[in-house]
């Protein structure tokens, strides 16, 4: 009997993911290991392999119902099949925390893709048409109330399980709504060497801590970017420092000096996040990195979705009040799940939490400076 390779996700009517607990069925918002499913012939089996299914009748994705082997149904049609990770949660989440950085693959899938970039090209031809078409990036950052594609992706069940975990806190918020960053083929930029560009992401940023003093733990913040194309090397994708997380400080000035040479000098060990598209990079906003705009010798766009993610006490990088109300009454809201519009309420409308106690004082950031603020 042919076995599918890869993982797979079930999604009942109400988005919420059909897993596996102690041999018996549940629905849950969480993207762990116990929601994840194999093709087997024509039945869908769980991980563990303990649970058959057998689809009902259904388009595309979609199916009519599921029923167990003894001919019992499952509660919550009708169901969508979407495609998992290629590997456990748990691995990524393993991979996060000894690297400080993972690759979660089929956060988007190619239909959605295509969808997006059409709804890309109308809102830079209404709204960014003084944008070059060569050297540099910029955002659009109104995307979550006119792209259904973006809201899901941002609120993608594995990625949201993953990031929880490796910050230690159910309750997390994006510090920023998603924004949507397109890095523009280079002309006059290619063969030069920009200085400075190295940095941490928020709040690991100049001012928000006491002191500028980082502890160990917890971990405050990660990045969540969704390549909307893939990152390669001919693409510009973004440079990092392996390891340069533990160092809990924000790169030298030496580090910014002088342009970035890639395997030389100070720069040796320096590499890209290389990641096909549709996929989730996750990473600590601890690690060194850096925008590469001179790299992109593709003679294409390269675009990406960023979302800087953090406990849901650390305040905001900007003010997300405004667009928050304008998502409320968008078509984007009303495409979504009821599993996918809670969580963009959790992330990007709610009120920042109250500072636990015993967790240090962070400053708010001022927003002219942080609109700056390489991606």
């Amino acid at each position: 009997m042919h076995r599918s390779t890869g993982y797979f996700l079930i999604q009942n009517a109400a988005g919420a993911l059909i897993n596996v607990i102690d041999g018996s069925l549940a629905a849950t918002a969480h993207g762990d290991d116990s929601c994840l499913w194999r093709r087997e012939g024509s039945c869908l089996v769980h991980l563990e392999g303990s649970v058959r299914l057998v689809p009902g009748p259904g388009k595309g994705d979609g199916l009519s119902g599921l029923t167990l082997e003894d001919g019992s149904a499952v509660e919550g049609p009708p169901f969508r099949v979407i495609k998992g990770p290629e590997r456990r949660p748990s691995s990524h989440l393993e991979e996060l925390r000894s690297q400080g950085f993972t690759v979660v693959r089929n956060v988007m899938d190619e239909v959605q893709i295509a969808c997006l970039k059409a709804c890309m090209r109308e809102a830079r031809a209404e709204r960014h048409a003084d944008e070059s078409s060569h050297d540099g990036n910029f955002w659009m950052v109104d995307a979550l109330v006119w792209s259904v594609e973006v809201a899901r992706a941002s609120s993608h069940p594995v990625a949201l399980w993953i990031m929880r975990q490796y910050m230690g806190a159910e309750e997390i918020h994006f510090c920023h709504q998603p924004v949507i960053t397109t890095v523009k083929p280079a002309d006059r930029l290619r063969g030069t060497f920009p200085e400075k560009g190295w940095h941490t992401d928020y709040p690991y940023h100049p001012g928000i801590f006491p002191e500028d003093s980082w502890p160990e733990r917890p971990i405050f913040g990660v990045q969540f970017n969704v390549c909307v194309d893939a990152f390669r090397a001919d693409n510009a994708a973004t440079q990092y420092l392996p390891g340069s997380h533990l160092k809990r400080k924000r790169p030298t000035p030496e580090f910014n000096a002088g342009g970035t040479r890639m395997g030389h000098g100070r720069h040796a060990r320096v590499r890209q996040w290389l990641a096909p598209a549709g996929a989730g990079l996750i990473y600590d906003a601890r690690m060194w990195h850096r925008a590469c705009n001179e790299l992109n010798a593709s003679g294409r766009d390269r675009a990406a979705i960023l979302n800087a993610v953090a406990p849901a006490w650390v305040g905001p990088m900007l003010d997300k009040r405004p667009l928050a109300r304008a998502f409320a009454a968008s078509p984007a809201a009303r495409g979504l799940t009821a599993r996918e519009r809670a969580e963009i309420e959790r992330l990007c409308c709610t009120p920042t939490k109250p500072t636990p106690v015993g967790m240090p004082h962070l400053e708010r950031p001022r927003e002219e400076r942080l609109l700056k603020q390489p991606a």
